[in-house]
């Protein structure tokens, strides 16, 4: 019992590292809302105005399983092709976060805009398209999605971090508590953003393209769809 028990301590404590403050997660809702009301009322202009890639189930891909699978094939399909494909996204992502927290200019149209409500529209979108049952499942199998929103409240949260701490070291003239909140807060945070953006880039290509494409197309295991996967493109 009381392995259980400390188990579950570290797990809470792991997942209260990891909460974003309650001045971001208020901007989400906002946004979240303003896209699901948006979807829901002018179902044609948000389909104009936020592109859903995969989500809709918009894709053409093709599978052809290797009479033999090799060693050789496992690294050039897995590692230089879909591997490679999943870091690309991975990049992106850390290039739109270092963006984000050090300059701000990209914090409304990729986060507040391109995220959020862009996942609140989404959800609408996919309950007109699917239904609300096929459109629960879809997002509670697309693990990626939480993932980055995380990351992103994480961003604004590192963003007023930074750049407060900046500016009580120019009021205060105290260079020292700068160091100190940098080191001990802000750093800290980027890993953890890092991280979760790492395993959101890995999920995206790995589980949630299959987990929307059997929902919305046809079923296929996990193993034929990636170990046959050639192409996927998304209209």
């Amino acid at each position: 019992m009381k392995k259980h028990e400390n188990l579950n301590k570290r797990v809470i404590k792991c997942l209260k590292h990891v909460v974003p403050s309650k001045y971001s997660f208020l901007i989400f809702i906002l946004f979240y809302v303003s896209g699901l009301v948006f979807a829901i009322l002018k179902p044609q202009y948000a389909a104009s105005y936020f592109y859903y890639g995969f989500f809709l189930g918009n894709m053409d891909v093709s599978i052809q399983l290797p009479d033999i699978i090799s060693l050789n094939y496992l690294q050039n399909h897995f590692i230089y092709y879909l591997g490679q494909y999943s870091f690309g996204i991975f990049l992106n992502n850390i290039t739109l976060m270092v963006l984000c927290i050090f300059t701000g200019i990209a914090i409304v149209p990729v986060m507040l805009t391109g995220l959020f409500a862009f996942s609140g529209s989404l959800t609408g979108m996919l309950v007109i398209k699917f239904g609300i049952f096929k459109a629960v499942l879809i997002l509670l199998g697309s693990f990626h999605l939480p993932l980055e929103i995380l990351a992103a409240l994480l961003s604004i949260d590192a963003f007023l971090k930074f750049y407060g701490s900046f500016a009580n070291m120019v009021l205060k003239h105290d260079t020292g508590a700068f160091k100190m909140s940098i080191k001990n807060e802000f750093l800290p945070l980027i890993l953890k953003i890092i991280v979760i953006l790492a395993v959101a880039a890995i999920l995206e290509v790995f589980w949630s393209t299959w987990w929307v494409y059997i929902l919305t197309n046809h079923y296929i295991s996990w193993y034929d769809f990636y170990f046959g996967v050639r192409s996927v493109f998304v209209y």
